[in-house]
C-alpha cells in the first residue's frame, strides 16, 4: 500500500496515489466517451470533451457531500476536512448523482432532444467503469472503503484467516485506525503488536475487477444495441445489481446503515427505479416515432 505515489523535490508536497487514480481514471473515461460519440457524430464527441469539466465538477462534489452527509457531524466539527479529498472519502452513488445533474444541466443548455441526449449518455457510460476500476485501487491505496473481517481467533489468540483471499491494511491506513477505534481488547491488542489490520474481505479488488467486466460487457452492448439509452440501462442493472450484493461484504462504518441498508444499497434501489423509468420513457418514444402513440 502505498498512499503517496511520489513526494515533488523542494516544496516537499506528497502526490497521493488516490488523486492519481482518480484523475487517471476520468481521463481514460472521457477519452473513451469522446471516441464512443465520435463514432456517431464527430460534434457530439466535441461536446463530450465540452463536458468533461462539468462531470469532473459534479463528480466531486456530489461524491464528497454523499460522504460528509453518511459523517455529519464529524465534518460540521470541522469543516475544512470537506475539501481533503486526498485522504479518501468519496461515495461513488454521490458522484454518479453529481454526474447525472451536470449532464442534465448540459443537455439542456445545448438543447438536445430526447435521443440525442441518450446516445450522448450511453457514449459516456462506456468508459464510467474503467474510471471507477481506477478509483478502488486508489481505495486501496488509502485504505478506504474496506471489506468486513474474514477471521476468527482461536483460544490461543491465534488469528484464522476464513476466506481464501483477504486484505490486511497497515498502520497509518484509514482503515487501521477505524478498526483499532472500535475492536475489543483482544482484537486491539493483535492490531497494535502485528500494526496491521485482521484478515478483511478484499471489497476494493472484488469491485475493481467486477467493473472491469462491465466495461467490457458494455462494450459488447453498445456495438449491438437496438436502441440508444440501451448501454446505460445495461449498466445501471449490472452494477446495481453488484452494488447491493458486495455492500453486505464491506465492513467500513462511512456506508451509512438505515432500515438493515447501507447508503448505498438504497441508492442502489433508486437508481435500479430511475433505470425502469428510463426504459419506459425510451419505448414511448419508439412508440412514437412508429407512429403507435
Amino acid at each position: 500500500m502505498h498512499p503517496v505515489l511520489f513526494t515533488i523535490p523542494f516544496i516537499n508536497q506528497p502526490i497521493h496515489t488516490y488523486g492519481v487514480m482518480i484523475v487517471t481514471g476520468f481521463l481514460c473515461a472521457m477519452y473513451i466517451a469522446s471516441h464512443e460519440a465520435r463514432r456517431h457524430d464527430p460534434e457530439l464527441g466535441e461536446d463530450v470533451l465540452d463536458f468533461a469539466f462539468w462531470a469532473l465538477l459534479g463528480g466531486l462534489v456530489g461524491a464528497r457531500v454523499l460522504f460528509m452527509l453518511t459523517k455529519f457531524d464529524e465534518y460540521m466539527a470541522d469543516p475544512i476536512k470537506f475539501l481533503k479529498v486526498w485522504e479518501g472519502g468519496l461515495v461513488f452513488y454521490g458522484a454518479a448523482a453529481g454526474g447525472m445533474l451536470a449532464f442534465w444541466a448540459y443537455a439542456r443548455s445545448k438543447k438536445y432532444d430526447f435521443h440525442t441526449s441518450m446516445l450522448m449518455a450511453d457514449s459516456i457510460v462506456v468508459g464510467l467503469p474503467l474510471a471507477h476500476a481506477f478509483g478502488r485501487f486508489g481505495c486501496i491505496a488509502a485504505g478506504c472503503c474496506w471489506g468486513a473481517g474474514r477471521y476468527t481467533i482461536d483460544a490461543a489468540n491465534n488469528v484464522v484467516q476464513n476466506f481464501p483471499i483477504a486484505a490486511k491494511f497497515p498502520e497509518g491506513a484509514l482503515a487501521y485506525g477505524s478498526l483499532l477505534r472500535h475492536a475489543d481488547g483482544t482484537v486491539a491488542e493483535i492490531m497494535r503488536s502485528t500494526h496491521e489490520t485482521l484478515p478483511l474481505f478484499p471489497a476494493q479488488i472484488i469491485e475493481s475487477f467486477s467493473v472491469a467486466c462491465i466495461c467490457l460487457i458494455l462494450l459488447f452492448v453498445r456495438s449491438r444495441k437496438y436502441f440508444h439509452g440501451q448501454v446505460i440501462i445495461t449498466y445501471i442493472m449490472l452494477y446495481g445489481a453488484y452494488r447491493f450484493t458486495i455492500e453486505f461484504f464491506r465492513g467500513d462504518e462511512a456506508r451509512g446503515i438505515a432500515g438493515g441498508l447501507s447508503t448505498s444499497q438504497i441508492f442502489t434501489i433508486i437508481m435500479l427505479c430511475a433505470a425502469a423509468i428510463m426504459f419506459w420513457r425510451v419505448r414511448q418514444h419508439q412508440r412514437k416515432d412508429a407512429g403507435l402513440a
